[in-house]
């Protein structure tokens, strides 16, 4: 199943030190963002580059991201028990992300924001 969703600020950026250790994220880690309009998106996707924003993360603030970009999708995953940056796909910058009870997904996030996510129960 894909789904795309657009991450609202991806969860903040870089959620600002989201504090916790990087192995121990929650969906308490994510930031509440404000909903943005259309024009609002349309603007910050002009102006940044989500897929470097993404990049330039620390492995707690990706993982608070991809929480929160899951519960936008509405997946289920309220901790990241890890990330791992696979191939690109389709020039995209993607990640395996297993969740607690390993649920795996796959998550791509193109510079415009809007998050690609793939539901892989096969591995």
């Amino acid at each position: 199943m894909l789904r795309n969703i657009i991450v609202p600020a991806l969860a903040a950026l870089a959620l600002a030190g989201c504090g916790g250790s990087e192995g121990n994220i929650t969906a308490n880690d994510a930031v509440q963002a404000e909903p943005l309009n259309a024009a609002d998106m349309d603007n910050a996707a002009d102006q940044t580059n989500y897929s470097a924003a993404v990049l330039a993360q620390n492995d707690a603030q990706r993982g608070a991201t991809f929480i929160r970009a899951l519960q936008d999708a509405p997946l289920p995953c309220d901790h990241v028990d890890k990330s791992v940056r696979i191939a690109d796909q389709d020039g995209v910058p993607t990640w395996r992300v297993t969740c607690k009870g390993g649920t795996n997904y796959m998550i791509g996030i193109p510079p415009n924001g809007v998050a690609k996510i793939l539901s892989r129960t096969d591995r």
